[in-house]
This record gives C-alpha cells, sequence and structure tokens, in this order.
C-alpha cells in the first residue's frame, strides 16, 4: 500500500459472527502504515485490538482512499 501512495489504512471493527450473542459494533480507526510491524496482513489483523470495544482480531482491514483521491474535484 505504500507504493501506491498510502502513509494510513482504515481499520474498521468487524462485527462477530451471525450468532455470536455480542452486539454489533459500527467504528474505525485510521493507523499509520509507518507504526506497523514487517508482517503479512493476516498476522497484523490478527493482533489489532480495538481499545472502545475490546475486541481483538475482529478487524477489517481498508485503504484510507481519502489520501490518494480527492474528493472535491471528483472521479
Amino acid at each position: 500500500m505504500k507504493a501506491e501512495g498510502f502513509k494510513t489504512i482504515q481499520i474498521h471493527c468487524a462485527d462477530p459472527p451471525d450468532r455470536d450473542p455480542r452486539p454489533r459494533r459500527q467504528h474505525y480507526s485510521v493507523v499509520p502504515l509507518d507504526g506497523l510491524p514487517d508482517w503479512g496482513w493476516y498476522d497484523i489483523c490478527a493482533h489489532f485490538k480495538f481499545t472502545r470495544c475490546g475486541s481483538v482480531g475482529w478487524v477489517d482491514p481498508r485503504p484510507n482512499w481519502s489520501e490518494v483521491i480527492d474528493y472535491q474535484r471528483g472521479f
């Protein structure tokens, strides 16, 4: 992602499986790529913990498109 011009990624709190009794969540965090270890994405995602809900590993990483797209100019 760094090669594509990204400096951060959005990590969204993924909902637990359907039959899991834990409540659904709708929050995310922006994480700098420079602060992440040089691991594979699977290993990195397995170690993320949301301090807001305490969820560990239930994450959905997404590119932070606002860094590379100027929404004021359009697509």
